[in-house]
């Protein structure tokens, strides 16, 4: 039986080790958060002005700025925190799509395929989760209830890979184009956040994207799961690995240490 690539199973740990990273980061924040005070905060905070551009600096409100953070810290903690992980299943992606590659494993993200193989890097977010969904369907081997729930999980990354865009491009506030840019096919289920309902009803209002923490929790359970399932899959297509790679059988404990110096 062929063993593990070494270079497929070093993204996949690189990944995983960054998403799991990514919550420990959040979860911890969200919980200091909720136990200091606006005035604690303030002797660690510059008095009068803050740096804007190497060259500009501008004023502020110190006593604002914690007052303002503390009604709104946790949605806007879980946008940067849903930006992070969708950056880095991205990155994943790409690198398993390289690795394969430079391995003599040419891929097409193309449907119907085309004569030119894409460049991972400059192929879209979008085709690349396609991408690993098929990929992922062909595993075969390891936790079987993740693969029954491979379209709604790849739903939920798909609709953070929308929210993203919103954030990133529209300053968190929803428009047609999210509804519109869901992925409809391959039986991956379409997700939309429960606001866009509001906005549906009346598109030129302003509606913003509200995020928590039990939304980052979520989104960072399908990207972890389907980074499982296509790293097994990819071992047992590509290099004949019929063992599932599980720290759950192994009662691993997550090693904050190594995780968080990025060693």
């Amino acid at each position: 039986m062929s063993g593990r690539d070494p270079d497929i199973k070093s993204v996949f740990e690189v990944s995983d080790d960054s998403l799991q990273g990514i919550l420990g980061y959040h979860l911890y924040t969200t919980a200091m958060k909720y136990n200091i005070t606006e005035k604690e905060i303030w002797d660690f905070l510059p008095p009068d002005v803050i740096p804007h551009t190497f060259s500009w600096v501008r004023y502020y409100d110190k006593q604002e700025l914690t007052h303002e953070m503390g009604c709104n810290f946790e949605a806007y903690q879980s946008r940067v925190s849903l930006v992070l992980i969708v950056g880095v299943f991205e990155a994943s992606l790409q690198d398993f799509i390289r690795q394969l590659c430079n391995k003599g494993y040419r891929q097409n993200l193309e449907s119907p395929p085309n004569l030119e193989i894409l460049n991972p890097e400059r192929t879209s977010n979008k085709k690349l989760i396609k991408w690993a969904y098929q990929q992922a369907k062909k595993c075969g081997i390891g936790d079987f209830s993740s693969l029954l729930r491979l379209h709604t999980t790849f739903g939920k990354i798909d609709n953070a890979r929308r929210l993203r865009h919103l954030i990133v491009h529209n300053k968190g506030l929803f428009n047609i184009n999210y509804e519109k840019d869901a992925i409809r096919e391959d039986s991956i289920s379409v997700e939309l956040h429960p606001s866009y309902r509001e906005f549906n009803n009346g598109p030129n209002l302003r509606i913003p994207l509200a995020l928590n923490s039990s939304y980052v929790v979520d989104f960072s359970r399908a990207h972890i799961e389907a980074l499982h399932v296509l790293h097994n899959s990819l071992q047992r297509r590509y290099f004949g690995c019929q063992d599932a790679y599980s720290y759950k059988e192994e009662r691993k404990k997550i090693e904050w240490s190594r995780i968080l110096r990025g060693i």
